[in-house]
């Protein structure tokens, strides 16, 4: 069966195309005199049922893959952040004298006028270059035939090409071997260096009956290839084949479907042809996937050199193609600069492309560049921001028109992004922008159809859709013919694929909300009229912040359906939303977060207690403006005075805390995020006292000290009530932070702040009665004793922070305390994995996945100083990267995981986990 026979019988919906009108019109057609009976009346309703059904799986399958697709294009962008990240955490590496060698080798550069050495046998699993042109058949791979041609290039048999093509549709064939990868890479780069003088490609449709056939993104989707190249024909001077870019990333096939196209442009030159897309740069290879691949399938060494190779060659394939002077091919889109096909030919194209720096792309010529590959049109005129990134543009239809007609072209071609319809294709413009993608159920998870634009000379364009099949069918093509033809009908796969991209959306709105936690209390709090305490809002309200703060672009109507967040009374509490995601840290990987997490806090709270500030003091620094609240402002100053070692995001996490906590005397009414002074005090320490060092030197004293605290605090309480408190106040407004504050100061004889042994044990003394009824001795050496312990900093006194500390421990909500504060920390990792695991390769050239204590802590650390000024910078302090390092559980080698530990983050829903 010819490539013409093919197509022709596999269109989706050819059939119904060649159906005659009458046919058509007499479907379901009721003589008007005819009447209905009750089983036709029961029938139409059932059918109108059904077409409800249809239309609301139709409305939730758009939702749903409007939302991925733009989440998609937002995380991109991301990774343009993390490679603009890995820069400065180089230079601060470099600053400290470390050896930032790239870990990636050094690309190779071609010289244009390089010749070709005499012809060659070769087999592809060769792995020695000195003796590569011996033939091997010992692992029966099959050969590649290269020979001279006349003009000093190289060309491949046609029987070569059938041989690899075949090899590599076989499900689980091994990789192909380095020595004849590498060469297949340098030749097919130096023949595209030959043949790509300037950024833009001019091409002529082949005579009629020939045609060229346009790729959009395939994403390492050989399936989809493969079943296009079934379909439609192989590639040939007469069935010419273009790939607009995207071709690697994602999908698992991106090597193989670039030794596709290498092997036929090596056959015939003119048969096919690479555009770049915005995935063929290096900084995209790195965070999704390709290097990946290349390291499995041929280990770091030469998986590192061949990826080289690779983005060498991406660093000559054409940023344009221009198809019979009026069919204008681009991957991404236009750019924000007025420039015709002139210009473009003069366009800078072979290197890596531009990234916006501070300032954006100031130079226009790596704008254009920047643009052609990661625009995206708009419905109105102009130029907007894209969702992408504050750096990425879209395009407006005037913008399109001024550019077809000033360069007689009829339509602009581009891929890029899946088409929301659900379709293969997708015009915009008043049809003159065209977007084509290839990639059938992308992802495994979104259910479009993939598409191919057809072009033949002087005739209309021709749009042909496919659902590929999967590469065991593809083994046996002619009998996964009859399945693919009734998988032509998408309808009965939507309801299906709509819950899966449903759920991966849901996945990264959970990431979001994480993300955005301090700026969603924010917001709601601000707006939120509830009665102090109760933080209940509208859902309409929800929604207006999750728009402003997250994503205006997301079906919040939709999404707080499927969350669930409208509780009693139709309303939203939102801090029980809040705090129902974490990023969490899981202990799947054999690593535990009881030692770090715990070590971490110890060192917050021993640091707070030897700060040893007096009482007044202490209080002021909380409470500057004497009103009995505590403002973000004046809780970062106590943290500073106290020299504790947390970041300003983490303290502000803890302020929420405290709020979500404290009831009705903080937060709500649309109140500034402040708490009550004595409820912060109340809830300042863990769910176990800090203890003094005293435990290691004195352990037996140590135990029965603390079996005294609790007497020792409920007479102090009981004492303070009855002396210090006024007969008729309401106990909400003396928790027993406040009432240990007061008696502190009543006990504080020499009023300078702190309780000195002495006037500790005369305080306790006044009340001895009262601590033997309960079982504490009150002779003057027990009660030191019991002040010795309370002593945390060693220095003979007690301040205000070590008396709550000894005092109040088994009444505080330390838990939820330590859960806000480690979830910052937490998401000061998760959300900045992809940076900190490549800097801790820099120290892990052969990527173990392990690296020294020591490098671990620098890496980290450089990673932190690096994103200072950044979104999420603000996460780990350089003590907390110390403690951190210090309590992760070793290698035999005395070595830390780092990829263990990494892969232990992930967001949580805290109604359905729980964690050690």
């Amino acid at each position: 069966m010819s490539w013409r026979d093919r197509s022709e019988a596999l269109a989706p919906g050819r059939e119904k195309e060649r159906q005659p009108m009458g046919a058509m019109n007499r479907i379901g057609a009721v003589p008007p005199e005819e009447s209905h009976d009750e089983m036709d009346s029961a029938a139409t309703k059932i059918q109108a049922h059904v077409r409800r059904r249809r239309d609301s799986e139709s409305v939730q399958y758009v939702l749903a893959a409007k939302a991925l697709s733009h989440m998609e294009s937002k995380a991109e962008s991301d990774a343009l952040e993390v490679n603009r990240s890995l820069v400065k955490t180089a230079a601060v590496l470099a600053n400290q004298g470390q050896d930032v060698s790239p870990r990636l080798a050094t690309p190779v550069h071609y010289a244009t006028t390089a010749k070709p050495g005499p012809v060659m046998f070769f087999p592809l699993d060769a792995d020695d270059e000195s003796d590569a042109s011996v033939p091997r058949t010992t692992s029966g791979k099959p050969r590649i035939h290269f020979s001279a041609t006349p003009n000093g290039g190289v060309e491949l048999s046609r029987d070569s090409v059938a041989e690899i093509l075949q090899y590599i549709k076989t499900p689980d064939s091994p990789p192909l071997g380095v020595d004849c990868m590498r060469r297949l890479i340098v030749r097919g780069t130096e023949l595209v260096r030959r043949q790509v003088t300037n950024a833009l490609l001019e091409l002529t449709t082949p005579p009629s009956p020939g045609r060229l056939v346009v790729l959009g993104d395939t994403h390492g989707q050989l399936n989809d290839v493969l079943w296009i190249f079934f379909k439609n024909g192989e590639p040939s001077s007469d069935n010419v084949y273009i790939f607009n870019g995207d071709v690697v990333d994602r999908g698992k096939k991106s090597v193989d479907i670039l030794i596709a196209i290498l092997m036929f442009k090596l056959w015939d030159p003119t048969c096919i042809h690479l555009n770049r897309g915005n995935h063929e740069d290096r900084s995209m290879n790195e965070s999704y996937g390709f290097l990946d691949e290349c390291v499995e399938k041929w280990g770091v060494e030469h998986g590192v050199e061949l990826f080289e190779l690779f983005n060498t060659l991406f660093e000559s394939l054409p940023l344009f193609m221009l198809v019979d002077k009026s069919t204008f091919i681009v991957h991404g889109g236009l750019w924000r600069h007025n420039c015709g096909l002139t210009q473009l030919r003069r366009l800078a194209f072979r290197r890596p492309i531009p990234e916006p720096g501070q300032n954006g792309l100031t130079n226009p010529g790596d704008a254009i560049f920047f643009d052609s590959l990661w625009a995206d049109p708009q419905a109105g005129r102009g130029f907007g921001v894209s969702p992408r990134g504050p750096n990425i543009i879209t395009w407006g239809p005037d913008v399109t028109d001024r550019f077809l007609r000033g360069n007689s072209l009829r339509l602009l071609v581009r891929s890029h992004e899946v088409p929301t319809n659900g379709r293969g294709f997708q015009y915009h413009h008043d049809g003159r922008c065209l977007t084509i993608f290839s990639a059938s159920n992308y992802c495994g998870q979104v259910g479009n159809l993939g598409s191919v634009l057809i072009l033949h000379r002087d005739q209309e364009v021709q749009i042909e859709e496919h659902w590929a099949p999967s590469m065991q069918e593809l083994a046996d093509a002619e009998g996964a013919f009859a399945r693919i033809k009734q998988q032509a009908s998408q309808r009965s796969r939507r309801r299906c694929y709509s819950e899966a991209m449903e759920a991966e959306v849901l996945r990264r709105v959970q990431e979001l909300i994480v993300k955005h936690k301090p700026e969603l209390f924010e917001y709601w709090s601000l707006v939120d009229t509830s009665p102090r305490g109760v933080f209940s809002i509208a859902p309409s309200v929800w929604r207006d912040g999750c728009a402003a703060v997250l994503d205006n672009e997301l079906p919040w109507v939709r999404l707080q359906e499927v969350l669930g967040v409208v509780g009693p009374g139709h309303m939203v509490h939102y801090v029980k939303f809040l705090t129902r995601y974490r990023v969490a840290f899981e202990a799947n990987y054999g690593l535990s977060a009881s030692g770090w997490e715990r070590a971490v806090w110890s060192r917050i709270m021993e640091m707070l207690l030897h700060a040893d500030l007096p009482l007044r003091e202490a209080l002021a620094a909380l409470d500057v403006t004497n009103n009995g609240l505590v403002s973000p402002v004046e809780f970062s100053r106590l943290l500073e005075s106290c020299r504790v070692d947390i970041t300003s995001v983490q303290a502000r996490a803890l302020l929420r805390t405290f709020a979500a906590h404290a009831g009705e005397t903080s937060g709500g009414a649309g109140a500034t995020l402040e708490v009550s002074l004595w409820d912060m005090l109340a809830r300042l320490q863990g769910s176990l006292p800090v203890a003094p060092a005293l435990v290691d030197k004195d352990p037996e004293m140590a135990k029965w000290a603390v079996s005294k605290l609790h007497i020792v605090s409920e007479a102090v309480l009981e004492d303070a009530r009855r002396r210090l408190c006024e007969t008729d106040a309401n106990p909400k407004e003396w928790p027993d932070a406040r009432l240990l504050a007061v008696w502190f100061e009543d006990a504080d004889a020499s009023q300078n702040g702190y309780l000195e042994c002495g006037e500790f044990v005369q305080a306790l003394q006044r009340i001895g009665t009262s601590l033997e009824k309960r079982g504490c001795p009150s002779d003057a050496a027990s009660l030191a004793r019991v002040g010795k312990y309370c002593d945390i900093a060693g220095n003979g006194r007690v301040n205000y922070f070590e008396l709550l500390n000894a005092l109040t421990w088994e009444e505080s909500i330390g838990p939820e305390f330590k859960t806000d504060m480690f979830e910052t920390i937490n998401g000061a990792i998760y959300f900045n994995q992809a940076t900190i695991r490549r800097a801790l390769q820099q120290f892990d050239p052969e990527l173990r996945g392990t690296v020294t204590p020591g490098n671990f802590v620098t890496a980290v650390r450089a990673v932190q100083t690096a994103l200072v000024g950044t979104q999420g910078a603000d996460g780990l302090t350089a003590v907390q990267i110390e403690t951190i390092a210090d309590h992760i559980p070793r290698e035999r080698d005395n070595t830390i995981n780092y990829d263990k530990f990494l892969n232990s983050f992930k967001i949580v829903d805290t109604f359905n986990f729980s964690s050690d």
